[in-house]
């Protein structure tokens, strides 16, 4: 029995530590300082739709994680979301690669992202924007005076800023609910759940919510849909007439 023993006991130690050694280099080694996330599991083409099958996850050391990777409980979020870009295989997965928003044009049915002439706008919300959905209301010229009145009375000087449009002053009027309410309920939309894909100021600075609360980084001046022939033509066709376009927005897409 001695004699067994002593010669199981070092086939036992060599085998744990064979164990140990191929535990640590196999499974603690590769979590170690790593974090997991979401990477492309194969290639996935231009504007295609993400599914589960697109997607593994991978631990990566945390010197090589690029900003704002997807981790795997952004997983669902990401599953359905459509390719921003070509996603190579092994690439890991960050916002700005995919278009969790559908802004990207569909070149196929004959999208493409259509800057509106501030000269077409008669209002648009002072919160409107990037990647909120939009409906236009088209107000005839003999109204325009009177829904103006009504909103420099409802508005304090401070909701209407004065811009420069190609060298001239003019103004961008901001609403309020209660004003939409007055435009809307007379009127059906000329065009409806249009895609916002930027609004900008007049220094082509994207506006967004500023830090400090109930402020926002600029004044909009700009703003850009996505839109087909037909949908610009159809704002077109209406503002050669004397219409005005009155922007109201119907929500903000969640993330």
């Amino acid at each position: 029995m001695k004699k067994l023993l002593k010669f199981l006991l070092p086939i036992s130690i060599l085998i744990f530590g064979v164990v140990v050694v191929l535990g640590f280099e196999f499974y603690i080694k590769p979590r170690v300082n790593t974090v997991p996330v979401v990477v492309a599991k194969q290639d996935i083409p231009f504007k295609s739709k993400i599914t589960k099958e697109n997607l593994t996850i991978v631990n990566v050391k945390k010197d090589h994680i690029v900003k704002n990777a997807f981790t795997p409980t952004d997983v669902q979020m990401i599953v359905g979301s459509y390719a921003a870009i070509h996603i190579s295989k092994g690439t890991q997965i960050y916002p700005n690669l995919i278009d969790q928003f559908d802004l990207v044009p569909d070149e196929t049915n004959g999208e493409f992202v259509a800057p509106i002439p501030t000269d077409w706008l008669f209002a648009v919300p002072g919160s409107l924007r990037k990647t909120f959905i939009a409906d236009f209301y088209a107000i005839p010229n003999s109204e325009q005076a009177a829904i103006r009145t009504l909103i420099k009375e409802k508005e304090s000087r401070n909701d209407t800023k004065k811009e420069q449009n190609e060298g001239k002053e003019r103004e961008v009027i901001e609403t309020n609910d209660s004003i939409d309410n007055v435009v809307t309920d007379e009127r059906e939309p000329v065009l409806k759940n249009v895609r916002v894909s930027s609004v900008k100021d007049r220094s082509n600075r994207e506006v967004t919510e500023a830090k400090e609360e109930a402020q926002t980084t600029g004044v909009i001046s700009n703003l850009e849909i996505i839109a087909t022939e037909e949908m610009l033509n159809t704002l077109r066709d209406y503002t050669e007439k004397g219409y005005k376009l009155y922007v109201v927005y119907k929500f903000q897409r969640s993330k």
